[in-house]
């Protein structure tokens, strides 16, 4: 019997067990830079099932707590990432300064709007899933039903592209189907878009690029190009992908470090992407009151001030869907365009989702649009929700730092789509 299989090596693989007792496989490390899979490391799973993410031609990063740095790692490092312990996957495309940088190399991204940086665009994974909501506002892990100020679970099971027909009562989330094809996950931009027209970035302590109609935001979204994966400004499907995996066991809902109300995303109190008011309500500053690598527990179930503004309640999560400012989804109407949104004809329909009526229930094939976060979690945590009709047939999600209570990653609102102040926008990345 085996007792102790720490560092015990079986052939190019060394057998591990985590501070859990979990065991892990890990692969031979072949260094070099980041970016590609070597071809001699078997990439890590985690407990949780979740797919590993395909992280070809990125840049697989983690965060290190003693150096306070992003770091390059492989897709074989135990360390990643452990949706188990609500701590998800990033990777980051590199620009010029960056591509010099090997495995362990600290990454230098902006600490302030004028910092030099490393980094073009920072990603988190969103891997495939089913997901199950139970009674109006979900189910506390206690057993008692959520309300619509302190809401449930959203029941998470993480799946393969094998598995197209959902378990009895669930459904396989619709953001992981792009084109007819079956996605294991897509990348999401970290915080919100940032940069200019001509160069967008996704960086945090960045101001939101804003004032674009969202046919110049469709635009932009494309110029983050990446070999083997399509560029697009995100859904109103992926939006929700995210929204629910944060309100499961794998995102800031399943995180002990908060408690009660606190467990709702935090909301960006400012135009700076990533910052946080350390609250789920909190008042505008003009710089926000806390960075988003503000990691450190409060305690009292508050959990982190930075931290609390992400999807995990950790640095690991997606931020700025709640508060910073309003983004522009590619959600619309009945194939709906006005004299505003600067489109002279609607994209391929695999860039947007469609919504052939004016009510939530019935806006998709006559019922509900399960996984748009829209009728299924209307109102948690007095969220606004506002549906798009033929005058405002574009969507808007997340609230921007004004809003009070109704901003959070289940808030939406409809507009016309012209250029604003306080619209920005948000990438996804999927494999083709």
């Amino acid at each position: 019997k085996v007792t102790d299989v720490n560092d015990m090596v079986l052939g190019d693989y060394t057998l591990e067990t985590d501070d859990d007792g979990n065991l892990r496989i890990k692969g031979e490390t072949g260094g070099g830079s980041g970016g590609t899979e070597d071809d001699d490391d078997e990439p890590y799973k985690d407990p949780s099932g979740a797919n590993a993410p395909n992280a070809e031609n990125l840049t697989p990063v983690k965060w290190d707590n003693a150096k306070k740095a992003w770091v390059i790692t492989t897709t074989s490092d135990p360390d990643w990432y452990d949706y188990s312990k609500q701590e998800w996957a990033n990777a980051v495309i590199l620009n010029d300064n960056g591509k010099s940088k090997h495995e362990g190399d600290t990454l230098i991204v902006p600490t302030s709007e004028s910092t030099t940086t490393d980094v073009k665009a920072m990603l988190v994974w969103i891997p495939r899933y089913e997901y199950k909501i139970e009674g109006q506002y979900g189910i506390h892990t206690d057993g008692s039903d959520g309300t619509q100020e302190t809401p449930g679970e959203i029941k998470v099971n993480f799946i393969g592209t094998e598995k197209t027909q959902a378990t009895a009562d669930y459904h396989i989330h619709p953001a992981f189907t792009f084109d007819g094809k079956e996605l294991s996950g897509i990348w999401v931009g970290k915080f919100e878009t940032t940069g200019s027209l001509s160069t967008p970035t996704i960086l945090p302590n960045t101001k939101a690029l804003v004032s674009q109609t969202v046919s110049q935001q469709f635009t932009i979204a494309q110029k983050f190009v990446v070999s083997g994966y399509d560029s697009h400004m995100a859904k109103n499907s992926e939006w929700g992908a995210v929204a629910y995996l944060s309100q499961s066991k794998y995102g800031k809902y399943g995180n002990s470090s908060y408690e009660k109300a606190n467990k709702e995303v935090y909301k960006n109190n400012s135009l700076y992407t990533g910052r946080s008011g350390g609250t789920p309500s909190a008042s505008l500053t003009s710089a926000g009151t806390c960075k988003y690598d503000d990691i450190d527990d409060r305690g009292s179930g508050q959990g982190q001030c930075g931290g609390g503004a992400s999807t995990t309640g950790n640095i690991t999560g997606v931020y700025d869907m709640s508060g910073g400012v309003w983004e522009y989804v590619m959600g619309n109407y009945n194939d709906t365009m006005t004299s505003k949104d600067g489109f002279s004809a609607m994209p391929d329909l695999k860039y947007y989702d469609k919504y052939t009526t004016e009510d939530a229930k019935t806006a998709c094939n006559g019922g509900v649009c399960y996984g748009h976060a829209l009728s299924e979690t209307s109102g948690w945590y007095s969220d606004r929700a506002v549906f798009v009709s033929s005058s405002d047939p574009w969507f808007l999600r997340g609230g921007y730092y004004g809003n009070g209570a109704g901003a959070g990653v289940f808030s939406f609102g409809y507009v016309a789509g012209e250029a604003g102040a306080l619209h920005s926008f948000r990438i996804v990345l999927v494999e083709l």
